[in-house]
């Protein structure tokens, strides 16, 4: 019988936030059992965690699984004992959850032209960064902001309010004061002890007022008036983004977990609910929104990437931390 959605999600758990009480209460062989496999995380080859189709052949089965994501998917002649991913996770009430491993690639922030007016999809970023995405333009207490990512926006966490953004990016010719559009207003400070914490990677920077008669609102796809949805394995998505361009993708896993390191930053950030899709991406896409192709609506903000996905935040969760209305 296939697992069911809690029963995966409770899996899930149990890799990623084992039981810090009495392991006893598991019983001596079931404890040892989940500290085994919660030791998989350790290892460096595996950078991520989720539910995701358990793929045969290269064919999608149907079937539910809590997968392992790796760098490199190696023969398991080559994998140590203590390191090998279990078969199954034996769940309490003697339930079974089968498991996966998928190759994704080393994942990163994928930080990386056009002249004004202001839009989405186009270079834009810190005046001391490279270059990321302008995600969208949005409303936040009666002004217009720009919304993209913290490590496009705020230097991961470590700009300052008020701090200059300029269009395009500093990579892309961008320099303050000439491109300066706007300033950093609003950014989701990181928690940094690798704990899969995290929701999102999101910053807003105020625009500057005389620019606002010549601000372009169009987000590629994005339906009007603004209607936000719910990622879901197998929807199709679409972004449009300053390295890619216009983009299709298709999402695999809705509760994808991971550990990453960002340029710069003490420490490692750990997401929790993340949303992972085959590869629509590339350095400099970070910011752009996520748009459902069938419908019109906004799912996300991409952030991140690897050679076998790209990964993006859910676009609730960012306005929820953020306070902003799409426009």
């Amino acid at each position: 019988m296939a697992a069911s959605q809690e029963l995966l999600l409770r899996a899930l758990d149990m890799v990623t936030r084992p039981p810090e009480a009495q392991p006893e209460s598991l019983g001596m062989v079931r404890a040892s059992h989940f500290r085994k496999i919660s030791s998989v995380m350790d290892d460096d080859n595996v950078v991520a965690v989720g539910v995701s189709e358990k793929r045969v052949n290269n064919e999608n089965t149907g079937e539910l699984t809590v997968c392992f994501y790796v760098k490199k998917k190696l023969a398991p002649s080559r994998v140590e004992g203590s390191r090998m991913v279990p078969a199954v996770i034996n769940m309490p009430g003697d339930r079974a959850v089968f498991t996966d491993v998928k190759q994704l690639g080393e994942l990163r922030p994928e930080l990386q032209i056009k002249a004004r007016p202001l839009q989405s999809g186009y270079s834009i970023g810190h005046v001391k960064v490279t270059a990321g995405t302008l995600g969208a333009i949005v409303r936040k207490a009666g002004k217009y902001h720009v919304l993209s990512n913290s490590h496009v926006l705020a230097m991961s966490g470590k700009a300052h309010a008020g701090d200059k953004i300029v269009y395009p990016g500093p990579m892309d010719g961008g320099k303050a004061p000439a491109n300066v559009v706007a300033q950093l207003t609003d950014f989701v400070q990181f928690d940094t002890t690798g704990a899969l914490v995290n929701h999102v990677d999101a910053a807003l920077a105020e625009i500057n007022p005389e620019l606002y008669a010549k601000l372009n609102f169009a987000i590629h796809k994005a339906a009007s008036p603004r209607v936000m949805g719910t990622a879901r394995r197998g929807m199709k998505i679409v972004k449009s983004g300053r390295t890619t361009g216009k983009t299709r993708g298709e999402v695999i896993d809705v509760n994808f977990r991971f550990v990453m390191q960002y340029p710069g930053v003490k420490g490692k950030i750990g997401f929790i609910d993340q949303v992972l899709c085959s590869r629509y991406s590339d350095g400099g896409d970070s910011g752009a929104i996520v748009v459902e192709e069938e419908t019109g609506r906004i799912v996300g903000l991409h952030f991140a990437g690897a050679s076998g996905g790209s990964v993006f935040n859910p676009i609730r969760a960012v306005r929820s931390a953020l306070g902003f209305q799409f426009v």
